[in-house]
Protein backbone atom coordinates (compact mmCIF):
# COMPACT_ATOMS: atom_id res chain seq x y z
CA UNK A 1 0.00 0.00 0.00
CA UNK A 2 1.61 3.51 -0.94
CA UNK A 3 1.17 6.24 1.66
CA UNK A 4 0.50 9.51 0.15
CA UNK A 5 -0.44 13.16 1.41
CA UNK A 6 -2.07 15.96 -0.36
CA UNK A 7 -1.17 19.29 -0.14
CA UNK A 8 -3.13 22.27 -2.10
CA UNK A 9 -4.72 25.48 -1.12
CA UNK A 10 -7.79 24.87 -3.09
CA UNK A 11 -10.29 22.07 -1.17
CA UNK A 12 -12.21 21.44 -3.84
CA UNK A 13 -9.14 20.31 -5.65
CA UNK A 14 -7.94 18.21 -2.64
CA UNK A 15 -11.46 16.36 -2.56
CA UNK A 16 -11.36 15.22 -6.79
CA UNK A 17 -7.66 14.25 -6.26
CA UNK A 18 -8.49 12.30 -3.13
CA UNK A 19 -11.38 10.28 -4.26
CA UNK A 20 -9.33 9.73 -7.72
CA UNK A 21 -6.66 8.47 -5.13
CA UNK A 22 -8.96 5.97 -3.19
CA UNK A 23 -10.46 4.50 -5.90
CA UNK A 24 -6.75 2.80 -7.41
CA UNK A 25 -6.86 0.50 -4.88
CA UNK A 26 -3.51 0.72 -3.45
CA UNK A 27 -3.52 3.48 -2.41
CA UNK A 28 -3.35 5.19 1.53
CA UNK A 29 -4.34 8.84 1.38
CA UNK A 30 -3.22 9.14 5.07
CA UNK A 31 -3.89 13.12 5.02
CA UNK A 32 -5.01 16.17 2.85
CA UNK A 33 -3.36 19.82 3.82
CA UNK A 34 -4.55 23.31 2.75
CA UNK A 35 -1.61 24.28 4.78
CA UNK A 36 1.54 23.40 3.55
CA UNK A 37 3.59 24.40 7.09
CA UNK A 38 1.16 21.55 8.45
CA UNK A 39 2.15 18.69 5.67
CA UNK A 40 5.90 19.33 6.73
CA UNK A 41 5.55 18.35 10.34
CA UNK A 42 3.17 15.67 9.79
CA UNK A 43 5.84 14.26 7.54
CA UNK A 44 8.71 14.59 10.18
CA UNK A 45 6.27 12.13 12.47
CA UNK A 46 4.97 9.83 9.64
CA UNK A 47 6.03 7.48 7.03
CA UNK A 48 5.35 8.65 3.90
CA UNK A 49 5.67 7.20 0.13
CA UNK A 50 4.33 9.97 -2.38
CA UNK A 51 3.51 13.70 -1.87
CA UNK A 52 1.04 14.98 -4.22
CA UNK A 53 1.32 19.14 -3.95
CA UNK A 54 0.10 22.02 -5.56
CA UNK A 55 2.82 24.41 -6.61
CA UNK A 56 1.47 28.16 -6.34
CA UNK A 57 -0.12 28.30 -2.78
CA UNK A 58 0.62 31.41 -0.20
CA UNK A 59 3.72 31.56 1.87
CA UNK A 60 5.36 27.88 1.35
CA UNK A 61 5.10 27.29 -2.94
CA UNK A 62 4.74 23.73 -3.39
CA UNK A 63 8.48 23.82 -5.05
CA UNK A 64 9.77 24.94 -2.15
CA UNK A 65 7.93 22.85 0.18
CA UNK A 66 9.08 19.85 -1.93
CA UNK A 67 12.83 20.58 -0.87
CA UNK A 68 11.72 19.82 2.50
CA UNK A 69 10.31 17.05 2.34
CA UNK A 70 13.00 15.67 0.47
CA UNK A 71 15.21 16.66 3.47
CA UNK A 72 13.38 14.54 5.42
CA UNK A 73 12.86 12.38 3.04
CA UNK A 74 15.07 11.56 0.35
CA UNK A 75 13.30 8.58 -1.16
CA UNK A 76 9.97 10.22 -1.16
CA UNK A 77 8.07 11.17 -4.79
CA UNK A 78 6.80 14.08 -5.39
CA UNK A 79 4.11 14.95 -7.57
CA UNK A 80 3.28 18.26 -9.02
CA UNK A 81 -0.55 19.21 -9.49
CA UNK A 82 -0.72 22.43 -10.92
CA UNK A 83 -2.90 23.97 -13.47
CA UNK A 84 0.07 26.29 -14.65
CA UNK A 85 2.20 24.15 -17.60
CA UNK A 86 4.93 26.70 -17.91
CA UNK A 87 6.62 25.52 -14.03
CA UNK A 88 6.73 21.39 -15.37
CA UNK A 89 10.84 21.96 -16.25
CA UNK A 90 11.42 23.62 -12.86
CA UNK A 91 9.36 20.70 -11.42
CA UNK A 92 11.60 18.51 -13.07
CA UNK A 93 14.81 20.48 -12.40
CA UNK A 94 14.27 19.42 -8.48
CA UNK A 95 13.66 15.32 -9.25
CA UNK A 96 9.67 15.28 -8.80
CA UNK A 97 8.55 11.88 -10.40
CA UNK A 98 5.52 13.64 -12.36
CA UNK A 99 3.44 16.84 -12.83
CA UNK A 100 0.18 16.69 -13.78
CA UNK A 101 -1.90 19.33 -15.18
CA UNK A 102 -5.13 20.09 -13.55
CA UNK A 103 -8.13 19.61 -13.40
CA UNK A 104 -6.44 15.91 -13.07
CA UNK A 105 -7.95 12.96 -14.36
CA UNK A 106 -8.20 9.27 -13.39
CA UNK A 107 -6.14 7.97 -16.42
CA UNK A 108 -3.38 10.95 -16.12
CA UNK A 109 -3.27 9.61 -12.56
CA UNK A 110 -3.00 6.29 -12.82
CA UNK A 111 0.33 6.90 -15.40
CA UNK A 112 1.74 8.43 -12.42
CA UNK A 113 1.19 5.97 -9.74
CA UNK A 114 2.23 2.94 -12.49
CA UNK A 115 5.54 4.56 -12.82
CA UNK A 116 6.52 4.73 -9.09
CA UNK A 117 4.85 0.96 -8.72
CA UNK A 118 7.58 -0.14 -11.73
CA UNK A 119 10.04 1.13 -10.03
CA UNK A 120 9.64 -0.01 -6.62
CA UNK A 121 7.28 -3.05 -6.20
CA UNK A 122 9.01 -6.35 -6.11
CA UNK A 123 9.37 -8.52 -9.35
CA UNK A 124 9.51 -12.24 -8.81
CA UNK A 125 11.78 -14.96 -10.75
CA UNK A 126 14.64 -12.36 -12.29
CA UNK A 127 18.09 -11.75 -11.04
CA UNK A 128 18.38 -8.43 -9.33
CA UNK A 129 22.13 -6.77 -9.36
CA UNK A 130 23.72 -6.21 -5.31
CA UNK A 131 24.74 -3.11 -5.03
CA UNK A 132 26.93 -2.21 -1.96
CA UNK A 133 27.91 1.70 -1.94
CA UNK A 134 29.25 1.44 1.90
CA UNK A 135 32.94 1.33 2.57
CA UNK A 136 33.45 1.27 -1.77
CA UNK A 137 31.39 0.57 -4.55
CA UNK A 138 30.49 -2.77 -5.64
CA UNK A 139 28.33 -4.15 -8.42
CA UNK A 140 27.53 -8.37 -8.34
CA UNK A 141 25.74 -10.38 -9.80
CA UNK A 142 23.64 -12.80 -6.98
CA UNK A 143 24.61 -15.76 -5.64
CA UNK A 144 26.92 -17.36 -3.57
CA UNK A 145 30.07 -16.42 -6.36
CA UNK A 146 28.70 -12.83 -6.70
CA UNK A 147 30.80 -12.32 -9.87
CA UNK A 148 31.24 -8.56 -10.12
CA UNK A 149 29.50 -6.63 -12.63
CA UNK A 150 32.08 -4.29 -15.22
CA UNK A 151 30.91 -1.21 -16.28
CA UNK A 152 32.95 -0.08 -19.45
CA UNK A 153 34.62 3.35 -17.86
CA UNK A 154 35.30 5.50 -14.31
CA UNK A 155 32.77 7.87 -15.48
CA UNK A 156 30.51 5.09 -16.48
CA UNK A 157 30.67 3.61 -13.10
CA UNK A 158 30.52 7.48 -11.77
CA UNK A 159 27.36 7.89 -13.54
CA UNK A 160 25.77 4.95 -11.96
CA UNK A 161 26.66 5.45 -8.91
CA UNK A 162 25.32 9.03 -9.15
CA UNK A 163 22.05 7.66 -10.44
CA UNK A 164 22.14 5.29 -7.72
CA UNK A 165 22.39 8.00 -4.96
CA UNK A 166 19.67 10.52 -6.73
CA UNK A 167 17.45 7.55 -7.62
CA UNK A 168 15.33 10.08 -9.72
CA UNK A 169 17.27 13.00 -11.29
CA UNK A 170 16.77 15.70 -13.93
CA UNK A 171 19.39 14.97 -17.10
CA UNK A 172 20.32 19.03 -16.72
CA UNK A 173 21.21 17.95 -12.92
CA UNK A 174 23.22 15.03 -14.38
CA UNK A 175 24.93 16.95 -17.03
CA UNK A 176 25.91 19.53 -15.02
CA UNK A 177 27.21 17.37 -11.96
CA UNK A 178 28.86 15.04 -14.50
CA UNK A 179 30.05 17.17 -17.34
CA UNK A 180 29.71 20.65 -16.05
CA UNK A 181 32.73 22.64 -17.87
CA UNK A 182 31.29 20.66 -21.43
CA UNK A 183 29.05 22.52 -23.90
CA UNK A 184 25.26 21.46 -23.90
CA UNK A 185 25.53 19.05 -26.83
CA UNK A 186 28.44 17.24 -25.99
CA UNK A 187 27.07 16.62 -22.58
CA UNK A 188 24.25 14.96 -23.57
CA UNK A 189 26.18 12.60 -25.81
CA UNK A 190 27.96 11.74 -23.22
CA UNK A 191 25.44 11.33 -20.45
CA UNK A 192 23.31 9.06 -23.49
CA UNK A 193 26.27 7.09 -24.27
CA UNK A 194 27.09 6.29 -20.58
CA UNK A 195 23.42 5.68 -20.22
CA UNK A 196 23.66 2.97 -23.02
CA UNK A 197 26.68 1.38 -21.51
CA UNK A 198 25.17 0.75 -18.24
CA UNK A 199 22.13 -0.85 -20.02
CA UNK A 200 24.33 -2.52 -22.44
CA UNK A 201 26.31 -4.55 -19.19
CA UNK A 202 23.17 -5.44 -17.52
CA UNK A 203 21.67 -7.31 -20.52
CA UNK A 204 24.78 -8.88 -20.94
CA UNK A 205 24.67 -10.03 -17.29
CA UNK A 206 20.95 -11.43 -17.83
CA UNK A 207 20.12 -8.77 -15.35
CA UNK A 208 16.75 -6.85 -14.86
CA UNK A 209 16.99 -3.35 -16.85
CA UNK A 210 17.71 -0.68 -13.99
CA UNK A 211 17.06 2.86 -15.79
CA UNK A 212 14.13 4.24 -17.12
CA UNK A 213 14.96 7.33 -18.86
CA UNK A 214 12.85 10.16 -20.88
CA UNK A 215 13.41 13.13 -22.21
CA UNK A 216 13.36 15.19 -18.70
CA UNK A 217 14.76 12.43 -16.24
CA UNK A 218 16.73 9.53 -15.45
CA UNK A 219 15.16 7.46 -12.62
CA UNK A 220 16.53 4.29 -10.91
CA UNK A 221 14.19 1.08 -11.27
CA UNK A 222 14.92 -0.17 -7.37
CA UNK A 223 13.27 -3.27 -8.03
CA UNK A 224 15.68 -4.59 -10.33
CA UNK A 225 18.61 -4.17 -7.96
CA UNK A 226 19.53 -5.26 -4.08
CA UNK A 227 21.38 -2.39 -2.46
CA UNK A 228 22.25 -1.68 0.79
CA UNK A 229 21.98 2.32 0.69
CA UNK A 230 18.77 1.71 0.32
CA UNK A 231 17.83 -0.65 2.98
CA UNK A 232 19.80 1.62 5.33
CA UNK A 233 17.72 4.79 4.75
CA UNK A 234 14.59 2.39 5.02
CA UNK A 235 15.73 1.12 8.62
CA UNK A 236 16.93 4.70 9.21
CA UNK A 237 13.44 5.99 8.55
CA UNK A 238 11.59 3.39 10.45
CA UNK A 239 14.04 3.59 13.58
CA UNK A 240 12.33 6.94 13.73
CA UNK A 241 9.17 6.96 13.64
CA UNK A 242 8.68 3.25 15.63
CA UNK A 243 9.28 2.23 19.17
CA UNK A 244 8.69 -1.06 18.90
CA UNK A 245 11.62 -3.26 17.22
CA UNK A 246 14.18 -0.96 17.02
CA UNK A 247 16.93 -3.88 19.19
CA UNK A 248 16.37 -5.81 15.94
CA UNK A 249 16.68 -2.73 13.01
CA UNK A 250 19.46 -1.22 15.06
CA UNK A 251 21.52 -4.54 14.50
CA UNK A 252 20.36 -4.79 11.02
CA UNK A 253 21.27 -1.26 10.23
CA UNK A 254 25.02 -2.00 11.90
CA UNK A 255 25.38 -4.57 9.21
CA UNK A 256 24.67 -2.55 6.31
CA UNK A 257 27.04 0.70 7.31
CA UNK A 258 30.48 -0.93 6.83
CA UNK A 259 32.06 1.93 6.24
CA UNK A 260 32.21 5.69 4.79
CA UNK A 261 29.42 5.75 1.50
CA UNK A 262 31.52 5.23 -1.37
CA UNK A 263 34.99 5.10 0.83
CA UNK A 264 37.99 5.60 -1.66
CA UNK A 265 36.13 7.35 -4.31
CA UNK A 266 36.60 11.14 -5.06
CA UNK A 267 33.48 12.55 -6.17
CA UNK A 268 32.71 15.53 -5.12
CA UNK A 269 28.96 15.17 -5.14
CA UNK A 270 29.22 12.79 -2.64
CA UNK A 271 30.89 14.80 0.19
CA UNK A 272 27.51 15.71 1.24
CA UNK A 273 25.79 12.42 1.66
CA UNK A 274 28.93 10.79 3.29
CA UNK A 275 28.83 13.15 6.24
CA UNK A 276 25.13 13.11 6.37
CA UNK A 277 25.13 9.18 6.76
CA UNK A 278 27.56 9.04 8.88
CA UNK A 279 25.95 11.32 11.18
CA UNK A 280 22.96 9.42 10.77
CA UNK A 281 24.97 6.36 11.53
CA UNK A 282 26.50 7.96 15.00
CA UNK A 283 22.80 8.77 15.98
CA UNK A 284 21.67 5.33 15.82
CA UNK A 285 24.83 3.99 17.78
CA UNK A 286 23.89 6.55 20.37
CA UNK A 287 20.35 5.28 20.62
CA UNK A 288 21.99 1.64 20.78
CA UNK A 289 23.85 2.89 23.94
CA UNK A 290 20.66 4.10 25.24
CA UNK A 291 18.59 1.48 25.03
CA UNK A 292 21.62 -0.76 26.58
CA UNK A 293 21.77 1.50 29.50
CA UNK A 294 17.91 1.09 29.65
CA UNK A 295 18.83 -3.10 30.15
CA UNK A 296 21.73 -1.95 32.52
CA UNK A 297 24.18 -3.80 29.74
CA UNK A 298 26.73 -1.31 30.57
CA UNK A 299 29.79 -3.00 28.81
CA UNK A 300 27.75 -3.21 25.59
CA UNK A 301 26.91 0.66 25.62
CA UNK A 302 30.43 1.30 26.68
CA UNK A 303 31.69 -0.96 23.17
CA UNK A 304 28.33 1.49 21.43
CA UNK A 305 29.86 4.78 22.48
CA UNK A 306 33.74 3.81 21.43
CA UNK A 307 32.17 3.00 18.25
CA UNK A 308 31.28 6.87 17.77
CA UNK A 309 34.19 7.93 18.93
CA UNK A 310 36.24 6.37 16.57
CA UNK A 311 34.28 7.78 13.89
CA UNK A 312 34.10 10.75 15.35
CA UNK A 313 37.41 11.06 18.09
CA UNK A 314 36.00 15.26 19.27
CA UNK A 315 32.89 13.96 20.70
CA UNK A 316 33.41 15.73 24.05
CA UNK A 317 29.25 14.48 24.98
CA UNK A 318 30.33 11.08 24.16
CA UNK A 319 33.54 11.00 25.72
CA UNK A 320 31.82 12.50 28.95
CA UNK A 321 29.18 9.45 29.00
CA UNK A 322 32.48 7.60 28.56
CA UNK A 323 34.03 9.15 31.13
CA UNK A 324 31.09 8.40 33.70
CA UNK A 325 29.98 5.22 32.92
CA UNK A 326 33.69 4.05 34.00
CA UNK A 327 33.68 6.25 36.75
CA UNK A 328 30.56 4.62 37.74
CA UNK A 329 32.43 0.66 37.20
CA UNK A 330 35.23 1.73 39.84
CA UNK A 331 37.67 1.97 36.69
CA UNK A 332 39.52 5.49 37.59
CA UNK A 333 42.52 4.63 35.79
CA UNK A 334 40.84 3.79 32.39
CA UNK A 335 38.80 7.29 32.93
CA UNK A 336 42.29 9.04 33.73
CA UNK A 337 43.15 7.49 31.02
CA UNK A 338 40.64 8.46 28.46
CA UNK A 339 40.56 11.74 29.73
CA UNK A 340 44.01 12.66 29.16
CA UNK A 341 43.78 10.97 25.61
CA UNK A 342 40.62 13.80 24.94
CA UNK A 343 43.01 16.25 26.46
CA UNK A 344 45.82 15.57 23.40
CA UNK A 345 43.04 15.18 20.83
CA UNK A 346 41.23 18.20 21.77
CA UNK A 347 44.73 20.25 21.54
CA UNK A 348 46.11 19.28 18.73
CA UNK A 349 43.48 19.32 16.71
CA UNK A 350 41.14 22.63 17.92
CA UNK A 351 43.86 24.59 19.86
CA UNK A 352 41.22 23.96 22.85
CA UNK A 353 40.73 22.00 26.66
CA UNK A 354 37.50 19.90 27.84
CA UNK A 355 34.40 21.86 28.42
CA UNK A 356 34.15 23.00 32.26
CA UNK A 357 32.18 20.14 33.33
CA UNK A 358 34.38 17.13 32.04
CA UNK A 359 37.17 18.95 33.34
CA UNK A 360 35.20 19.74 37.19
CA UNK A 361 33.85 15.71 36.90
CA UNK A 362 37.64 14.69 36.67
CA UNK A 363 38.80 17.43 39.60
CA UNK A 364 36.59 15.38 41.55
CA UNK A 365 37.63 12.30 41.02
CA UNK A 366 41.41 13.53 41.55
CA UNK A 367 40.24 15.97 44.18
Amino acid sequence: MLRVILVDDEGLSLKRLSRILSESGDVEVCQTFLNPLEAYEYVKDNPVDIAFLDISMPGVSGMMLSRQLHELHETMDIIFVTAYEEYALQAFDISATDYLLKPVSAERVEQALHKIRKRTLPREGEPVLEVRMFNGFKLAHPGPDRKPLKLRSPKTEELFAFLLYKRSVSRDEIMDTLWGGFESEKASNNLNSNLHYIRKAMVESGLQACLLADRNQVQIVENSLSCDLYAFERLLRDIRLYRDGRKGMLKQAATLYTGPFLKGKTYDWASTKTRRLEQDYMELLELGARLFLEQNQVEQALQTYDQILLLDGLREDITQQVLRLLIGLGRTSEAIRRYRRLEEVLLQELGTQPSPPIREMMRRLNG
